[in-house]
């Protein structure tokens, strides 16, 4: 009994920050999405060029051959979901353009959106970066 209540109090601190570290990695969650971002939307494009995705053969073969993509993608919008409460949506949204230019199987335009909301992102780390340098 006394070993059961040792371990679940030894085990507290791991269960009480659970979810506030990234399968993206440490750090700013912002930052971490950016990164990500960059990386889903060269990926898409590269999936574009390289599959015909009105070609069932080529959906499936780019599923199995780069399944992993999406789950990074879904990684980076958990990640978005950490943000500050005041821009999370606007990352979140942004964070789906990402996941979804990755996506095999899906539209040629889908990419489209993508560089306007990397530069969202952007601005916001910057303006981030600006507040810290002001409060040095």
């Amino acid at each position: 009994m006394k070993l059961k209540i040792i371990l679940l109090l030894l085990c507290m601190p791991l269960l009480a920050n659970a979810g506030a570290v990234s399968q993206l990695g440490t750090g700013d969650p912002l930052k971490l999405v950016y990164q990500e971002m960059l990386y889903q939307y060269q990926v898409g494009l590269e999936l574009h060029q390289q599959y015909d995705f009105k070609q069932p053969i080529d959906v499936m073969q780019c599923k199995n051959q780069h399944g992993y993509i999406q789950t990074r993608a879904r990684s980076m919008v958990g990640t978005a979901n950490q943000v500050e409460e005041e821009i999370r949506s606007d990352v979140i949204d942004a964070a789906w353009f990402a996941l979804n230019c990755s996506r095999c199987g899906s539209a040629v335009d889908s990419c489209d959106a993508v560089p306007e909301k990397l530069e969202f992102i952007k601005s916001l780390l910057e303006a981030k970066q600006k507040a810290k340098n002001l409060q040095q």
